[in-house]
């Protein structure tokens, strides 16, 4: 009787491999909870009008809870004890936003951040983040050193400079700061995307950004796919998702263990 339960686990157990592999193949990854299904840029753009119109989030409290979990997962993947400083480059729009919140978070968590905000946004909530960024200690970098200076001074970048809104090409003022990132040869996490990428097609040329990590927030988009990321870590944050919109959206997203704030889905 023992023996046919064997043989049974066994076989069972090549089933399931081949499934796997088989998902693999088609470019769907697979986690605990099942198959992963990616955004388009304006299915990304209507879940967030539909959380703050129809589930009345605030943009700020979706940004805390963004900015949160990408604190997070970088503190997962490169603790403070490791990488001691870090600097968080921040775009004119949301993505910056959420950036701005992780970077007083990360100071919480006993890292040295620093800031780079080249274009700041003349609004209330930004204006408010980026003061409670300097309240916390947070050092403000006005210019961006050298590439090749920066691993002087950090050991960690997160890249926070443009979210699922981006359409190509980058603006010339924003290039020598994308420029930068690119060529630093620091560790980069990508806040959502990876800043230059087409939100569905991934990079469009040779130079462009190779983040390490990526922290896709609420799901991931279609330049996330296992496939164009290739070896990049890739960890998913952003846990207020209301059961409506996850249904509405088809999103077979993995569990959240216990109370964490991110999962990863890359192996």
């Amino acid at each position: 009787m023992l023996f046919f339960r064997l043989i049974g686990s066994a076989l069972l157990l090549r089933v399931a491999n081949v499934w796997s592999g088989e998902v693999m193949a088609t470019g769907i990854k697979q986690c605990s909870s099942g198959r992963i299904r990616y955004l388009t840029q304006s299915e990304a753009a209507n879940l967030d009008q539909e959380l703050f119109n129809e589930y009345k989030f605030s943009v700020d409290q979706l940004m805390e809870l963004a900015g949160l979990s990408v604190a997070t997962a970088v503190a997962r993947t490169y603790p403070p004890s490791t990488y001691q400083s870090a600097l968080i480059i921040c775009g004119p729009g949301n993505n910056g936003g959420d950036g701005l919140v992780a970077a007083r978070h990360m100071a919480l968590f006993g890292y040295t951040v620093a800031v780079h905000y080249p274009k700041r946004t003349p609004k209330p909530l930004y204006e408010n983040l980026f003061e409670q960024c300097k309240r916390f200690g947070v050092n403000i970098v006005e210019k961006l050193p050298p590439a090749q200076d920066l691993a002087n001074n950090y050991k960690i970048l997160v890249d926070a400079l443009f979210g699922f809104s981006f359409k190509p090409p980058v603006r010339d003022e924003l290039k020598p700061v994308l420029n930068t990132l690119i060529d630093s040869g620091l560790p980069v996490c990508s806040v959502d995307i990876p800043s230059g990428w087409h939100v569905e097609k991934g990079p469009d040329s040779s130079h462009a950004l190779k983040p390490a990590m990526l922290i896709s927030l609420s799901a991931p988009k279609l330049c996330a796919r296992p496939e164009i990321l290739n070896d990049t870590k890739h960890f998913l944050g952003g846990r207020f998702l209301p059961p409506e919109i996850i249904t509405k959206y088809n999103l077979t997203l993995p569990n959240y263990p216990a109370q964490d704030q991110v999962v990863q889905l890359s192996c």
